[in-house]
């Protein structure tokens, strides 16, 4: 069975006012900017088509 997929813009950052179509919408979305960094998107909504917004940057690390 195919997986549903759906339409995720973002708002802020370096992906600003770009879309995509998805098969996942997870609560937050990193972006890698560099060797050593990434942006920070969180989800703002619950419905398709999901809103995502840059909320900051942080060191090319794993995040837990």
């Amino acid at each position: 069975m195919a997986e549903a997929s759906f339409p995720i813009e973002f708002i802020g950052g370096i992906r600003n006012e770009e879309a995509m179509i998805s098969t996942n919408a997870p609560p937050f979305y990193d972006v890698k900017i560099g060797a050593d960094a990434i942006e920070i998107y969180e989800r703002q909504n619950n419905e398709p088509p999901f809103i995502y917004v840059q909320i900051g940057y942080a060191g090319n690390e794993t995040r837990k």
